[in-house]
């Protein structure tokens, strides 16, 4: 009977002490705003990393586009056409005769360029509003001369 009686009590002491409780936080509400805080973070994460590889794709696309042989070649024709078009301005301002002013327009921008006296002035206006004014001064650029009776190349003579 002391065996029954002490089994009986163990039981229901055992019994008490049982309580059934949630892990999960959204049941319980122990710690429930951080774990609404950890959800939030996990989706901002998946989709900042969704969008990440998607601009990498993109931007590896891009890549492939430019590196095609016509873009290639249309690349270094606008740099070409662009070079001469700086010579032949480079040309103009710096001649003897000619014209002493002028304006051109590329892509939206305007340059304008006049001589006056000893110096040149060519100012850009961007398309954005952006003012850029070079002032070149002519009669400071002239290299010095050599004599006629020295050598130059600085090979000895025999």
């Amino acid at each position: 009977m002391k065996a029954l009686l002490t089994v009986l009590l163990i039981a229901t002491s055992a019994a008490d002490e049982l309580k059934f409780k949630f892990k999960s936080p959204t049941f319980n509400g122990i710690g429930y705003s951080a774990h609404l805080i950890n959800l939030e973070n996990m989706k901002y994460s998946r989709i900042k990393s969704i969008r990440d590889e998607i601009r990498a794709l993109e931007l590896q696309l891009q890549i492939l586009d430019d590196r095609k042989p016509i873009n290639a070649f249309l690349s270094n024709l606008q740099t070409r056409i662009y070079s001469e078009l700086s010579k032949q301005v480079t040309e103009q301002l710096f001649a003897e005769t000619g014209a002493d002013n002028g304006t051109f327009t590329l892509d939206g921008n305007t340059v304008v360029w006049g001589k006056l006296g000893d110096t040149i002035t060519l100012t850009v206006y961007d398309v954005d509003g952006k003012v850029t004014t070079i002032t070149i001064p002519v009669g400071s650029l002239s290299l010095p001369e050599t004599p006629d009776n020295e050598n130059t190349d600085n090979s000895s003579g025999s």
